[in-house]
């Protein structure tokens, strides 16, 4: 089975059926979860074939990949059970760091996703990492966790030495977006296991933080939530909800109710999981009158390895009128894959300022492909998107950059409203 291509075009919800399936599958024992020694070396092989005709960001890392196969055999033919052989797949797969790509069903253990599952966003230090965000309403806001800890230690081990582990054996340990992918995974930690740092603040002082197994993050349950400032400023923020298809009539609802504002902030600070891009399409619909550019895409290898496929996407116009007023457009690292079409979008169509911090920076538009044999599947990037002035979207850093700030002091809305009241409003 293969997924259409697209910027993350699979809908949360048939992604959660699929798995559903697959892991059944494995449950079951049906002929499709094979898991004898010959399927496994054969899925394998199949997964690494796979990769290095389909996955579009393995310039630079061709090398580590081409010995994966005899490097992974004894692991393959140790993996008797689903669980192991997932962990196998992931542990392969983790070797691209590349937080983009992923393993259907997950192991037990599995490295949780980021953004998804990020409560903290750390950036290299020397040889270790300096937290640089913090996710409002996380279990890491609310043990204090705060911007510039220093990580010293993850889970009883030196952050050199753990970050050293997380790269793999075959990755170059200066490789800069290597350490930076793993420093997130290590701070994002493991599905169902509880996470301990020692942390030295900005102060010198070095404390322990235990945080939870079974983690929270406040959310509000409605797709969008909206209100109306006092200086005439409307806000809609979106609430992880751009693979839900009923998020276009609640933003719709959202906009009808604010379409008399003299500004609006449109707030994707919390869009981790991104989305697909009817949803993207259908917001960005709303505040254009006529077809306009708003991502280029590329296929590298279509069809044969010397044919590549490129086009732009375009937005057109939709709903009962135009929102015309001044729009500021908020971004943080939690701001992923989808979300992050919309912030390129926004500004390619030159509709919006977007401000705020570094995104998710997720690379690509994904692809799944079925290990027929044993009822696995893996998801790739099989195609690279662009801003429409040729910036590949994981490198695209907003035109007006906002430090995180404490979350209990969103400078960021602050900004935006000043930028709002001070520009005059449409006619």
């Amino acid at each position: 089975m293969s997924w259409p291509r697209g910027n993350a075009r699979v809908v949360p919800d048939a992604w959660r059926r699929t798995a559903a399936a697959v892991a059944l599958a494995f449950a079951s024992g049906a002929p499709a979860a094979d898991l004898s020694i010959e399927s496994r070396r054969a899925d394998f092989a199949e997964m690494v074939t796979t990769v290095a005709d389909q996955y579009v960001y393995l310039d630079g890392k061709r090398a580590a990949w081409a010995t994966v196969k005899e490097r992974y055999a004894d692991r393959v033919d140790r993996a008797t059970t689903a669980d192991a052989w997932s962990a196998v797949l992931e542990d392969a797969l983790d070797e691209l760091h590349d937080f983009h790509t992923g393993v259907r069903p997950n192991s037990a253990r599995a490295w949780l996703p980021v953004p998804t599952a990020a409560d903290l966003w750390a950036v290299p230090d020397g040889d270790g990492a300096r937290v640089v965000a913090v996710r409002s309403g996380s279990d890491a806001a609310r043990a204090g966790i705060a911007t510039d800890d220093r990580v010293e230690q993850v889970d009883g081990t030196a952050m050199a030495a753990a970050i050293a582990l997380r790269l793999g054996p075959a990755a170059h340990a200066r490789d800069a977006d290597a350490r930076a992918w793993a420093i997130l995974s290590l701070v994002t930690g493991r599905r169902g296991e509880p996470r301990t740092f020692v942390l030295r603040g900005s102060d010198g002082s070095v404390r322990s933080v235990t945080l939870p197994a079974q983690r929270k993050t406040d959310r509000p349950a409605t797709p969008v939530t909206w209100s109306r400032l006092p200086d005439g400023i409307g806000v809609i923020r979106f609430n992880n909800s751009l693979g839900d298809q009923a998020t276009v009539a609640a933003f719709d609802a959202a906009l009808a109710a604010l379409r008399d504002t003299r500004g609006l902030i449109l707030d994707l600070r919390d869009i981790p999981s991104g989305g697909n891009s009817g949803v993207a399409l259908g917001i960005m619909g709303r505040f254009v009158d006529r077809r306009v550019p708003y991502q280029r895409h590329r296929i590298p290898r279509y069809g044969q390895a010397d044919v590549e496929r490129n086009w732009v996407e375009e937005v057109a116009p939709r709903g009962p009128f135009t929102y015309r007023a001044p729009l500021v457009v908020l971004v943080g690292h939690w701001t992923g894959s989808m979300a992050e079409g919309l912030a390129i979008g926004f500004d390619a169509m030159r509709r919006a300022t977007v401000a705020g911090t570094t995104m998710g920076r997720l690379a690509g538009a994904n692809e799944s492909f079925a290990l027929p044999r044993t009822g696995a599947s893996i998801v790739l990037p099989t195609e690279e998107l662009f801003h429409v002035d040729g910036t590949p979207r994981h490198r695209w850093t907003p035109p007006v950059v906002l430090p995180p700030g404490p979350a209990a002091d969103d400078a960021a809305l602050a900004d935006a409203r000043r930028r709002l009241t001070a520009t005059p409003a449409a006619r």
